[in-house]
């Protein structure tokens, strides 16, 4: 199957407000990246799909965002063939940067930051802290990026296309079971390794259940705000 290119970049280009959403969007993707970063650092848990992928990548070797980007390679072409219309310029932005900004950052935590942050107990208190913004400013980059609607990220794309199939069930019981199926395989992936599974469930399950109120939140900020003309 061919991807109509010059068709999909005409769709993009004539969306109101191009220039802004996508400003938005690649803010959104950067700042999603960067507090992803220290999430991974502290190890209490991420978002579902990051929870997965990382312990996946852990397992078998890779970078991060190389065995997300491959992930998410195979996942739009699935979205591509079932429906293209939820592709989009932040579609390409999300499954090729976040991991890697992610890993950048990661890096840079480990060349400037004392490990004993991440680490030693005597640092709890800071790392509560900085657990809980660093999820808040995720959970809100993340709101303006959806936000922006510049397209779904591959899998915000799959688990929409999932919820329209099955039109029966609530879109929200599809997607926390879509959700779910991504941390089970996780923790199905890291049995028999030290991989610490416990602790690192806290941030997803936190995550669940403020992304949902935080993109409402962003949502009206931005139509309102950014957005209005």
């Amino acid at each position: 199957m061919q991807f109509p290119v010059k068709e999909f970049l005409k769709e993009q280009f004539i969306v109101p407000n191009f220039w802004k959403k996508f400003l938005i969007m690649i803010l959104g993707i950067f700042f999603m990246g960067f507090f992803l970063s220290f999430l991974i650092c502290i190890g209490w848990g991420t978002d579902p799909y990051s929870f997965q992928n990382k312990i996946i990548s852990t397992r078998i070797g890779w970078l991060f965002g190389t065995w997300q980007l491959c992930l998410n390679a195979l996942m739009f072409i699935i979205v591509v063939i079932w429906d293209r219309k939820v592709i989009g310029f932040g579609t390409i932005a999300n499954m090729v940067f976040i991991g890697y900004i992610s890993d950048f950052f990661v890096w840079l935590w480990s060349k400037v930051l004392p490990a004993a942050l991440f680490t030693d107990s005597s640092w709890l208190a800071a790392k509560i802290a900085l657990f809980i913004l660093s999820l808040i400013l995720f959970a809100a980059a993340a709101s303006f990026y959806i936000n922006a609607q510049m397209g779904l990220s591959p899998y915000d794309a799959l688990a929409t296309l999932i919820g329209k199939k099955f039109e029966r069930i609530p879109r929200a019981v599809t997607r926390i079971a879509f959700d779910m199926t991504a941390v089970v395989v996780g923790i199905l992936v890291s049995l028999g390794t030290t991989i610490p599974i416990k602790t690192a469930l806290i941030g997803s399950v936190a995550m669940g259940l403020l992304l949902g109120p935080m993109i409402q939140i962003v949502g009206k900020f931005t139509a309102t705000k950014l957005l209005a003309d």
